[in-house]
């Protein structure tokens, strides 16, 4: 490994003549003025020559070292710095085939039971990835939750995902019969029905009511005879929310009149006083302010309200405005009667007059979802 080193001076060549003498090796030399020349000395031998240089009275510089060089030389006064290096190395690739987080997605009411699971199967944080195949505990976790319609098992990172997704089963009604049927939980107009097992007593475009069966839990065996079963499908209607909300024609408009009063409060944990008192108007804004008492060395602070005067004036408010406002306040009650992410498929509103002073909304949503529901 070679260092590049800049020698000023006179009679150089003098210099070159003498590190041969000495034993240092120059694997090369090139003049850069008539008093300076650039040479490249092993790395070795850098201290000798400047040694020498410095008897002779020669400038000596050495040149910025390259990359090679500066890594060597750190190295070589850091000798646990490799170690070190390699360590944090091998802790990184471990933690990376490690599990450092356990999260389970969808579970539900199933929640628990999909813990012990894990806890028995002995899937925790610090076990390596490794110990465990994520298909033997899908399979597993399926045979042990047959409510679930979907499990399964991946990493994000070094993060082990339980992701599970409860089977539809709707409501739990009490209607008997033979074997389990699936009745409707909520009143609504079938659009689709699909029959994995049990016998289908309804059809797309046939309005049903809560709690009529939709699929009968029973099938005809190839003798004729009705054999029990527990009925499996599913079955889409479109149903109905609706919500009513009615606005006032008048409306109360608060306005300030310029006038204000303070009230200032000293407090402290144990104590409070009032340094300036203010008597509250009869209508009025209140803002407060809490400010600590600087340069203390104890819990003290200022409490300042402001009292701010108003006038409140009745002001009447026009019809679409108050219909415009009762429908969007008719319509978020039916929302909230919807699932999670419902599509719309389509929206009723009726508006009436309450003796001249309100105006009443009522809207109806219609909206598709799953219907079926199972018996106790």
């Amino acid at each position: 490994m070679y260092v590049t080193v800049r020698i000023e001076g006179i009679n150089l060549e003098k210099l070159l003549s003498e590190a041969g003498k000495a034993g240092i090796w120059i694997a090369g030399a090139r003049r850069i003025r008539p008093r300076a020349v650039m040479l490249r000395v092993h790395a070795k031998d850098v201290q000798r020559l400047q040694a020498l240089c410095a008897r002779a009275g020669w400038l000596f510089a050495e040149e910025k070292p390259g990359l090679a060089l500066r890594l060597t030389r750190f190295l070589r006064h850091r000798p646990m710095f490799p170690v070190g290096m390699a360590l944090c190395l091998l802790l990184v690739f471990v933690s990376t085939q490690m599990i450092l987080d356990v999260r389970v997605l969808g579970a539900g009411e199933n929640i628990a039971e999909v813990q012990r699971f894990l806890d028995e199967s002995g899937v925790r944080t610090g076990r390596l990835k490794a110990a465990f195949s994520l298909d033997d505990l899908r399979a597993r976790l399926a045979y042990r939750l047959p409510g679930l319609s979907f499990a399964a098992f991946r990493y994000a990172g070094s993060v082990l995902i339980c992701d599970c997704h409860p089977a539809t089963g709707g409501e739990q009604l009490a209607i008997g019969g033979n074997g389990q049927d699936i009745v409707a939980a909520q009143s609504g107009i079938v659009t689709r029905i699909s029959v994995s097992q049990g016998t289908p007593l309804v059809e797309p475009g046939q309005a049903v009511h809560r709690g009529q069966v939709l699929i009968a839990g029973y099938e005809r065996s190839e003798k004729g005879m009705q054999m029990p079963v527990r009925a499996q499908g599913q079955v889409i209607a479109r149903v109905y929310a609706s919500g009513q909300a009615q606005v006032s024609l008048k409306k109360t408009h608060t306005v300030e009149t310029g006038l204000i009063r303070t009230r200032v409060t000293v407090a402290s944990p144990w104590h409070r006083r009032v340094v300036r008192d203010a008597k509250p108007f009869a209508a009025q804004d209140v803002s407060r302010q809490i400010q600590p008492v600087v340069g203390l060395f104890v819990p003290l602070w200022r409490e300042i309200e402001t009292f701010a005067q108003t006038e409140v004036f009745t002001i009447s408010r026009s019809r679409a405005d108050a219909a415009s406002t009762a429908q969007g306040a008719a319509e978020k009650i039916a929302k909230e009667q919807c699932p999670p992410r419902a599509l719309i498929l389509d929206k009723w509103v009726k508006y009436s007059m309450i003796d001249n002073e309100f105006v009443y909304a009522s809207v109806v949503l219609e909206y598709e979802t799953s219907i079926a529901g199972r018996t106790k």
